[in-house]
């Protein structure tokens, strides 16, 4: 789990690159023992904190407890392995896929840790029906899918080349064909409860302790709810400039961009090349703009649990390792055939600023830096909030730097970000009685959602509450800083100040300015 970016709660800990041949034991007995492991060294991190007087060790155990803290509600109070079958499937899948393609040091090699997983793959399932006693609706519907995905991977699976006619895969394979179906079974044998308000008694412990938000939860709705009314107010302008006649969303949804007409992936690709030639003109640090990413259809397992856009970043520095921006250009199931042309669309509409938000100066640039940095608690550690912030904003710099200038791309611009602003205050509003489920159901219907799919969305955020924030808020926080201090250190220097010291929570970074500055 720790050599995937799934899983935001863990680090990104560079041991579990030497463990590509096993999986993750969920056992209930081995969960306990790891729980009891991070409390012990919760004490002896306490013990030791008021000892450091450097202040960058400081930060380097605040960015330790923050992380210690994620996983132990993960483990000890979400308990989301009690409940949710896609954690299972996806350990399961996406540890198969990096026995696959990590870098080996030989075939015999590769061939030995893809065998030790498939033969792992039935016992891992086996905990999971020993572990689950409830399943959320929407998970419940979700792993149902899913399943459906994994077998038809496992069938592609015989299509690699010099996998699929290797007979020392044949029988392992069956057997995790056999134990899917096993747990296809229990599922459908268990009742799905209710998904409304599961999970979100441990939010305030979370932003507070996880995430590190020192924020109250209405000073976040209130930023989210500003947020919307200046993006509101700014589309209403740029649709009275575009065309006066028509709002602003027959403007979006009637725009027909000039690559409109070009593959997905291959335009995804080509403006990935024209963004990273544009920053390193304009000075982003090379160090981000070193490593590969490669774009690719949303693996076959991952199509019906993963955004339709989304970022796999690469776990090593190992020049052999690629990331990937995945993106799903035709939707899994019957009938799907006029979602799938809207998709595409959208894809077309917003091709520059996803790209900006996955690739470069965003997800992979971002990530690419951190795995390079010289401090080895820095650089095995990613904060959900820096991290989706940083990506929202690094869309802002498109308009900022000049890449974009048209009215059009503006409205494109302040679309999104009315889009992030709504799941903001769905996210936080719900659980804290700001909002009503009517209200937010309005919210991202007005962004461009159908009904349908806002209430799908709404319900997906109910089971990873928190994590919505940290788009709109992570954004409002750098663009904090930048108003206080890029006057002083200049815009280049300031976004190299709070990319070059990890992803730090945003108080601890303010500080870190602060003396910068001095």
């Amino acid at each position: 789990m720790c050599a995937s970016d799934e899983f935001h709660f863990l680090p990104r800990a560079e041991k579990a690159g030497d463990f590509y041949h096993r999986l993750d034991n969920l056992d209930q007995e081995a969960i306990t023992e790891s729980v009891e492991f991070l409390k012990k060294l919760q004490r002896e991190l306490r013990v030791l904190e008021p000892e450091i007087i450097s202040q960058e060790t400081l930060f380097d155990l605040k960015l330790l407890k923050a992380n210690l803290n994620g996983v132990l509600i993960e483990l000890e109070q979400n308990r989301s392995w009690s409940y949710n079958p896609l954690l299972y499937l996806k350990i399961a899948f996406i540890g198969l896929e990096h026995a696959l393609h990590k870098p080996s040091a030989s075939q015999a090699e590769r061939t030995e840790r893809i065998n030790a997983r498939l033969q792992s793959i039935p016992g891992l399932f086996q905990q999971a029906i020993l572990n689950i006693s409830s399943i959320p609706t929407s998970y419940h519907n979700a792993s149902l899918c899913m399943i459906v995905d994994c077998e038809a991977y496992l069938n592609e699976f015989t299509l690699i080349p010099d996998i699929g006619a290797n007979t020392v895969f044949g029988n392992s394979r069956q057997k995790v064909l056999e134990s899917l179906s096993q747990l296809l079974a229990f599922i459908r044998s268990v009742s799905p409860i209710p998904d409304q308000q599961f999970g979100t008694d441990t939010l305030s412990h979370s932003l507070e302790n996880h995430f590190v938000i020192r924020r109250k939860p209405d000073e976040i709705f209130e930023i989210a709810v500003n947020d919307w009314q200046e993006n509101v107010k700014e589309l209403e302008k740029l649709s009275q400039k575009i065309d006066g006649s028509r709002n602003w969303q027959k403007i979006y949804h009637t725009y027909r961009p000039p690559a409109a007409t070009q593959d997905t992936l291959q335009l995804y690709e080509q403006e990935t090349s024209y963004l990273e030639r544009f920053f390193r003109e304009n000075g982003l640090d090379e160090t981000g703009l070193s490593s590969p990413v490669k774009m690719q259809e949303t693996p076959t397992y991952l199509r019906s649990v993963r955004g339709t856009a989304s970022f796999a970043a690469a776990f090593s520095s190992d020049k052999r390792e690629m990331s990937y921006f995945y993106i799903t250009t035709s939707l899994p199931g019957e009938n799907r055939t006029r979602e799938t042309a809207l998709l595409g669309e959208r894809f077309h509409r917003e091709f520059q600023f996803l790209t900006a938000h996955e690739t470069v100066p965003g997800h992979h640039y971002l990530d690419t830096i951190r795995r390079h940095l010289t401090n080895p608690i820095r650089r095995q550690i990613e904060s959900p909030l820096f991290y989706e912030g940083w990506a929202s904003y690094a869309e802002s710099l498109l308009p900022e730097y000049g890449y974009v200038d048209r009215p059009l791309d503006f409205l494109i611009d302040h679309k999104r970000r009315l889009w992030r602003a709504a799941r903001c205050q769905v996210d936080i509003g719900l659980p804290f009685g700001f909002l009503k489920k009517a209200e937010a159901l309005d919210l991202l219907i007005s962004t461009g959602f159908s009904r349908e799919e806002a209430l799908r969305q709404i319900y997906r955020f109910q089971l990873n509450p928190g994590y919505q924030v940290c788009y709109c808020l992570g954004r409002y926080e750098i663009e904090t800083l930048k108003k206080s201090f890029a006057g002083r250190l200049g815009r280049e220097q300031f976004h190299s100040a709070i990319l070059e010291g990890g992803e730090l929570p945003f108080q601890l970074l303010r500080e870190k300015l602060k003396r910068i500055c001095e």
